[in-house]
């Protein structure tokens, strides 16, 4: 019989000790944005927070997929060269917030009798932009992606308002091109209206899809716009609506995709990834999923619109806030890529602010709110620090899907005198903004009815 000197009992005591607490963690731990810090902390370069004018050299997102970039970042090549302001971007996405605010108040209990909802007004606020391809041979064109819209639309030639310095479908030089819906019950015009006054107006038409060379779908329908007023950006030629409604790239390409797409949103200096089918659920094992329910006033997924969630709770630091998972649930949480600034109730924005002020403690606070328009009222002055210690904030979405942001999710800063918490508060509906995605892969598996969330970077 073996007998063991009490020094070497003690080593295998040890490392079974430290093997079953590795595989107990192992077995509960979050989708990570960025690599755990200890005590529920990481060390972050403050220069690392700051906006980037260059685009990476490593930027390429993946080697599949249709690249996607920031519409106003290095890596766009679109020729903008002159960026909005903070202030620009903060008052079009409180434009926005208040028009998906006022959109859900329609389903109120008090506001439903005698009352028919507008949905001819849509919002543009989108802040990335991907490739694609329309016709035979195809023509090529930039878009802006929007989860929160159904109608894809393009400009066409012989515009009677042009958009600036965009590019225009040539239908005529199309061979598999036709006028009109192709989708029964859909008429042969369309007119889009958004809140910030901008329009698109045109005819309806049915060509080939080019996402890719070996994803290609025919006769899909897609506006010709030939009025189209606004300022969608330089060098932006239309939308991809990637929403639930009939004529959704997501609804029209089903039989082909299932109604299953992912991306991974880029920060402002890489390029991040769009996928479909059976490429987005490649990723889907290392993936945690929540289940996708339905919105206010409706009785399934494809009428609310939008894509809701189940927000239960929020941690700061290791530490759960214990906000009541009802705080989120009326009239609930959706997923947005078009809304830049995440939303929470008061209720839970309190909470939140409260735990990351005392997160924060060491570090001296900035000066005063910052110019109009400027929602974010957290925010610190970090000159002559090198390095910023930043609690990690971890999303709890229902069916244990918990979601550990990035850095850059956190926080939002135009130099190192004022960086903020990148959170504000709403009035009832949480929105989970794109600035809270970055980096982060999102995948929407709508006839299985969930959302997956993945925390590899663009990069893999």
């Amino acid at each position: 019989m073996a007998i063991l000197c009490p020094s070497t009992a003690i080593y295998h005591l040890l490392f079974s000790s430290l093997l079953l607490f590795f595989s107990c963690y192992v077995s509960g731990i979050p989708v990570y944005g960025a690599e755990e810090g200890k005590d529920g902390f990481h060390s972050t370069p403050v220069s690392s927070l700051l906006p980037k004018n260059k685009c990476s050299t490593s930027a390429r997102g993946g080697s599949q997929g249709l690249p996607i970039t920031q519409k106003y970042g290095p890596c766009s090549g679109s020729g903008h060269s002159q960026p909005p302001s903070p202030q620009e971007i903060f008052g079009r996405d409180e434009s926005k917030v208040s028009f998906i605010n006022s959109k859900f108040n329609q389903y109120a209990p008090e506001n439903l009798k005698d009352h028919t909802p507008n949905n001819k007004l849509s919002y543009e606020g989108g802040s990335f932009l991907v490739g694609v391809g329309f016709g035979t041979p195809p023509q090529k064109f930039t878009l802006i992606l929007d989860t929160g819209s159904s109608i894809t639309w393009t400009q066409c030639k012989a515009c009677v308002n042009c958009l600036q310095d965009s590019n225009q479908f040539d239908s005529s030089a199309s061979s598999t091109y036709s006028f009109g819906s192709c989708i029964p019950a859909v008429e042969d015009n369309y007119s889009i209206t958004y809140l910030d006054k901008s329009t698109s107006e045109g005819s309806y038409g049915c060509d080939t899809l080019i996402l890719e060379p070996s994803d290609v779908y025919p006769k899909f329908q897609f506006g010709c716009g030939r009025n189209n007023k606004g300022d969608f950006g330089s060098g932006v030629d239309g939308m991809l609506g990637l929403g639930q409604g009939q004529l959704s790239t997501v609804s029209q390409t089903a039989s082909k995709f299932n109604k299953v797409f992912s991306y991974c949103l880029p920060e402002e200096d890489s390029i991040g990834s769009l996928l479909f089918g059976e490429k987005a659920t490649s990723q889907s094992s290392s993936l945690k999923f929540t289940s996708l329910v339905n919105g206010p006033g409706t009785s399934g997924l494809e009428e609310s619109g939008y894509y809701f969630v189940k927000l239960l709770d929020i941690s700061v630091g290791n530490e759960r806030l214990n906000i009541p998972s009802s705080v989120f649930a009326s009239p609930g949480t959706i997923i947005d890529s078009g809304t830049v600034i995440t939303r929470l109730p008061q209720r839970a924005y309190s909470a939140l602010k409260a735990a990351f002020m005392k997160a924060m403690a060491k570090y001296p606070l900035s000066n005063g709110r910052g110019k109009e328009n400027d929602m974010l009222d957290t925010c610190y002055n970090l000159t002559g620090t090198k390095d910023v210690f930043l609690p990690d904030i971890v999303l709890h979405f229902g069916d244990g899907a918990d979601v550990r942001l990035n850095k850059t999710n956190i926080v939002w800063g135009s130099d190192e005198s004022r960086l903020c918490l990148a959170f504000a508060g709403n009035s009832e509906l949480t929105i989970i903004g794109n600035r809270q995605q970055l980096s982060l892969t999102v995948l929407y598996d709508i006839q299985g009815r969930r959302i997956g969330f993945g925390g590899n970077g663009c990069s893999k």
